[in-house]
């Protein structure tokens, strides 16, 4: 497959442990569009990386449309909404898009600053922070959730995580708070 924006060969790699096709002349990526949400979720990258990625310089947004590396056909453009404000190359046919340099990075820091992504890795840090105990309960609790795609499954699972995750926070602050008082 050839790059859409310089026409070299795209190789394959990955890019938050999920495969993708890069471009290694002009750093742009074609993503399988079930991929996109994974990257943009559960970024692995720390913040200063995705920072020096985000400012890679690109191309400029286009104004035609470009073509799709994998079945050749025009991909529709779509705006990202603010605060990554650049276009999207789609691919309807095979499902797939293409982000010039930079873009990839510039969606997951935009996504780190919505209400979901601030939720989603203060969930991760109070997982991290987990004593082996907890996190064995909280192991244990997950499984014993029924496995069904019900509304309420969904909620009690919620309710659970919610409810586990609470429970190490407060843990976490006592064991903080007694490492300071035996400073002292």
């Amino acid at each position: 497959m050839k790059c859409p924006a310089c026409n070299s060969v795209l190789k394959r790699t990955a890019y938050e442990g999920l495969p993708v096709h890069a471009c290694t002349s002009c750093n742009g990526y074609l993503v399988a569009t079930r991929r996109v949400a994974h990257i943009k979720n559960l970024p692995d990258t720390s913040v200063a990386e995705l920072k020096d990625e985000a400012l890679t310089e690109g191309s400029a947004d286009r104004e035609e449309k470009i073509r799709c590396p994998r079945c050749r056909r025009k991909m529709e453009i779509e705006v990202c909404p603010p605060p990554a404000a650049f276009q999207l190359d789609k691919c309807r046919e095979c499902a797939h898009v293409w982000f010039d340099a930079g873009e990839l990075a510039r969606l997951q820091l935009a996504h780190m600053i919505t209400p979901q992504g601030r939720e989603r890795a203060a969930m991760i840090q109070r997982h991290r922070e987990m004593t082996p105990a907890e996190r064995a309960e909280f192991e244990r609790n997950l499984a014993n959730l029924p496995q069904s795609d019900s509304t309420l499954a969904a909620v009690f699972e919620e309710a659970l995580t919610e409810s586990v995750m609470t429970l190490a926070v407060g843990m976490a602050g006592q064991a903080a708070r007694h490492h300071q008082l035996r400073r002292l």
